[in-house]
Protein backbone atom coordinates (compact mmCIF):
# COMPACT_ATOMS: atom_id res chain seq x y z
CA UNK A 1 0.00 0.00 0.00
CA UNK A 2 2.87 2.64 0.73
CA UNK A 3 5.06 1.68 -1.82
CA UNK A 4 1.93 2.26 -4.41
CA UNK A 5 1.51 5.57 -2.85
CA UNK A 6 5.33 6.47 -2.81
CA UNK A 7 5.31 5.28 -6.40
CA UNK A 8 2.52 8.08 -7.24
CA UNK A 9 3.77 10.32 -5.60
CA UNK A 10 7.35 9.72 -7.51
CA UNK A 11 5.08 9.74 -10.78
CA UNK A 12 3.29 13.16 -10.29
CA UNK A 13 6.86 14.85 -8.95
CA UNK A 14 7.80 13.15 -12.35
CA UNK A 15 5.10 15.05 -14.16
CA UNK A 16 5.17 17.68 -12.62
CA UNK A 17 8.81 18.29 -13.63
CA UNK A 18 8.23 17.36 -16.95
CA UNK A 19 5.41 20.57 -17.30
CA UNK A 20 8.70 23.08 -16.51
CA UNK A 21 11.09 21.47 -18.64
CA UNK A 22 12.41 24.08 -20.96
CA UNK A 23 12.02 22.36 -24.25
CA UNK A 24 8.49 21.56 -23.66
CA UNK A 25 8.15 25.70 -22.97
CA UNK A 26 9.96 26.27 -26.20
CA UNK A 27 7.38 23.76 -28.21
CA UNK A 28 4.25 24.98 -26.55
CA UNK A 29 5.84 29.07 -27.83
CA UNK A 30 6.08 27.76 -31.39
CA UNK A 31 2.37 26.10 -31.47
CA UNK A 32 0.92 28.71 -30.26
CA UNK A 33 2.70 31.54 -32.04
CA UNK A 34 2.36 29.85 -35.09
CA UNK A 35 -1.25 29.10 -34.65
CA UNK A 36 -1.49 32.59 -34.12
CA UNK A 37 0.59 33.21 -36.85
CA UNK A 38 -1.30 31.45 -39.29
CA UNK A 39 -4.42 32.14 -38.13
CA UNK A 40 -4.20 35.57 -38.10
CA UNK A 41 -2.08 35.46 -41.86
CA UNK A 42 -5.37 33.91 -43.15
CA UNK A 43 -7.61 36.14 -42.17
CA UNK A 44 -6.40 38.98 -43.81
CA UNK A 45 -7.28 38.71 -47.26
CA UNK A 46 -10.57 38.31 -46.74
CA UNK A 47 -11.06 40.43 -43.82
CA UNK A 48 -14.73 42.02 -44.50
CA UNK A 49 -16.01 38.56 -44.55
CA UNK A 50 -14.34 37.56 -41.36
CA UNK A 51 -15.78 40.48 -39.27
CA UNK A 52 -19.68 39.78 -41.35
CA UNK A 53 -18.88 36.54 -39.32
CA UNK A 54 -17.74 37.74 -35.85
CA UNK A 55 -21.42 39.89 -36.40
CA UNK A 56 -23.38 36.51 -36.56
CA UNK A 57 -22.53 36.06 -33.32
CA UNK A 58 -24.87 38.34 -32.02
CA UNK A 59 -22.68 38.83 -28.49
CA UNK A 60 -21.34 42.38 -28.99
CA UNK A 61 -22.91 45.36 -30.20
CA UNK A 62 -22.29 45.58 -34.23
CA UNK A 63 -19.64 48.57 -33.89
CA UNK A 64 -17.63 46.70 -30.92
CA UNK A 65 -18.13 43.25 -33.05
CA UNK A 66 -16.27 45.21 -36.21
CA UNK A 67 -13.86 46.24 -34.65
CA UNK A 68 -12.74 43.26 -33.04
CA UNK A 69 -12.87 41.99 -36.05
CA UNK A 70 -10.46 44.15 -37.78
CA UNK A 71 -8.34 44.05 -34.92
CA UNK A 72 -8.13 40.42 -34.18
CA UNK A 73 -5.84 39.37 -36.91
CA UNK A 74 -3.18 42.08 -36.92
CA UNK A 75 -3.36 41.13 -32.57
CA UNK A 76 -3.09 37.06 -33.68
CA UNK A 77 -0.02 37.73 -35.66
CA UNK A 78 1.56 39.90 -33.10
CA UNK A 79 0.46 37.63 -30.45
CA UNK A 80 2.07 34.90 -32.32
CA UNK A 81 5.53 37.00 -32.92
CA UNK A 82 6.15 38.17 -29.59
CA UNK A 83 5.24 34.08 -28.80
CA UNK A 84 7.94 33.03 -30.88
CA UNK A 85 10.67 35.46 -30.12
CA UNK A 86 10.27 34.66 -26.58
CA UNK A 87 9.59 38.65 -26.20
CA UNK A 88 7.26 40.06 -23.17
CA UNK A 89 6.37 36.04 -22.58
CA UNK A 90 3.87 36.80 -19.41
CA UNK A 91 1.95 39.55 -21.07
CA UNK A 92 1.72 37.66 -24.26
CA UNK A 93 0.56 34.27 -22.62
CA UNK A 94 -1.61 36.14 -20.71
CA UNK A 95 -3.36 38.44 -23.68
CA UNK A 96 -3.70 35.01 -25.52
CA UNK A 97 -5.06 33.66 -22.78
CA UNK A 98 -7.55 36.48 -23.07
CA UNK A 99 -8.11 35.88 -26.45
CA UNK A 100 -8.61 31.97 -26.57
CA UNK A 101 -11.39 32.75 -23.92
CA UNK A 102 -13.54 34.70 -25.78
CA UNK A 103 -13.17 32.65 -28.77
CA UNK A 104 -14.49 29.71 -26.33
CA UNK A 105 -17.10 31.93 -24.94
CA UNK A 106 -18.53 33.14 -28.37
CA UNK A 107 -19.25 29.47 -29.90
CA UNK A 108 -20.51 27.85 -26.38
CA UNK A 109 -22.88 30.68 -26.42
CA UNK A 110 -23.47 30.06 -30.00
CA UNK A 111 -23.85 26.68 -29.64
CA UNK A 112 -25.86 26.94 -26.78
CA UNK A 113 -28.43 29.20 -28.65
CA UNK A 114 -28.61 27.46 -31.17
CA UNK A 115 -27.10 29.87 -34.03
CA UNK A 116 -26.26 28.62 -37.54
CA UNK A 117 -22.78 28.51 -37.13
CA UNK A 118 -21.80 25.17 -38.22
CA UNK A 119 -18.28 26.34 -38.99
CA UNK A 120 -15.44 28.65 -37.21
CA UNK A 121 -13.68 31.27 -39.27
CA UNK A 122 -10.76 30.59 -37.33
CA UNK A 123 -8.24 30.10 -39.70
CA UNK A 124 -10.30 31.87 -42.32
CA UNK A 125 -11.58 30.10 -45.66
CA UNK A 126 -8.91 28.32 -45.66
CA UNK A 127 -9.25 26.16 -43.54
CA UNK A 128 -13.04 25.41 -42.49
CA UNK A 129 -13.44 23.81 -39.02
CA UNK A 130 -16.62 22.29 -37.64
CA UNK A 131 -17.34 24.47 -34.27
CA UNK A 132 -17.17 21.54 -31.80
CA UNK A 133 -13.63 20.90 -32.86
CA UNK A 134 -12.45 24.60 -32.97
CA UNK A 135 -14.21 24.12 -29.53
CA UNK A 136 -11.57 21.25 -28.45
CA UNK A 137 -8.69 23.24 -30.41
CA UNK A 138 -9.36 26.20 -28.43
CA UNK A 139 -8.96 24.12 -24.90
CA UNK A 140 -5.76 22.63 -26.49
CA UNK A 141 -4.47 26.04 -27.36
CA UNK A 142 -5.19 27.42 -23.73
CA UNK A 143 -3.39 24.65 -22.07
CA UNK A 144 -0.71 25.56 -24.00
CA UNK A 145 -0.94 29.18 -23.08
CA UNK A 146 -1.06 28.59 -19.18
CA UNK A 147 1.95 26.20 -19.24
CA UNK A 148 3.51 29.39 -20.95
CA UNK A 149 2.60 31.23 -18.64
CA UNK A 150 3.09 29.50 -15.33
CA UNK A 151 6.35 28.52 -16.23
CA UNK A 152 9.48 30.43 -14.74
CA UNK A 153 12.33 29.93 -17.34
CA UNK A 154 12.58 31.49 -20.37
CA UNK A 155 14.11 29.24 -22.43
CA UNK A 156 15.56 30.14 -25.66
CA UNK A 157 13.80 33.84 -25.71
CA UNK A 158 15.16 36.75 -26.67
CA UNK A 159 13.19 38.36 -24.25
CA UNK A 160 16.00 36.99 -21.42
CA UNK A 161 18.58 37.51 -23.75
CA UNK A 162 18.07 41.30 -24.22
CA UNK A 163 17.61 41.51 -20.54
CA UNK A 164 20.85 40.23 -19.62
CA UNK A 165 22.40 42.35 -22.43
CA UNK A 166 20.97 45.13 -20.78
CA UNK A 167 22.24 44.06 -17.23
CA UNK A 168 25.91 43.81 -18.42
CA UNK A 169 25.91 47.32 -20.15
CA UNK A 170 24.30 48.94 -17.30
CA UNK A 171 27.58 47.11 -15.03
Amino acid sequence: MFAAKRKIRGYARLSGHGLRHPYLTLATRVALGGVFIFAGVLKLPNLSTFVWEVEQYHILPSSLATAYGYVLPGLEIALGTLLLLGLLLRLSASVSILVIISFSIAKCLALIRGLDIEVCSCFGPAVPLLVPYSLALDFVLLALAFQILFHREDFLALGSWLSRKGAELGD
